[in-house]
């Protein structure tokens, strides 16, 4: 049994104020990445895209993009959406967004 289905790591971000999402995911890949070394939880494609995720948010809230595997495309949209809402709240660098539109330019909505 997988105790970190995207499902539920969803719920909990969404349900966050946009200031508290990158505290919540830093403590999130703490949380998964002791469980996944202690046997608690198992590998799997959700645990390994949470982790990229909060890795990838961890990174661009440092200024920095990097995404070292390709999340899956079914949660690329939550993924796409929550960085959105982080970068119009000013909780990530403003370079970061555009960069983020410029590394991502199949999967950006288009501008309105």
């Amino acid at each position: 049994m997988n105790p970190y289905p995207f499902k539920t790591f969803c719920e909990r971000i969404d349900g966050l104020p946009a200031r508290n999402v990158l505290t919540a995911v830093a403590l999130e890949r703490q949380t998964v990445g002791q469980d996944l070394a202690l046997g608690r939880a198992q590998p799997s494609v959700d645990t390994a895209s949470i982790l990229t995720f909060c890795r990838f948010l961890e990174g661009a809230s440092q200024g920095a993009l990097t995404l070292d595997t390709i999340l899956p495309t079914g949660q690329w949209e939550f993924y796409r959406k929550t960085f959105e809402r982080l970068a119009a709240a000013g909780e990530l660098p403003e370079e970061v967004r555009k960069d983020f539109d410029l590394a991502f330019p199949g999967r950006s909505r288009p501008a309105v």
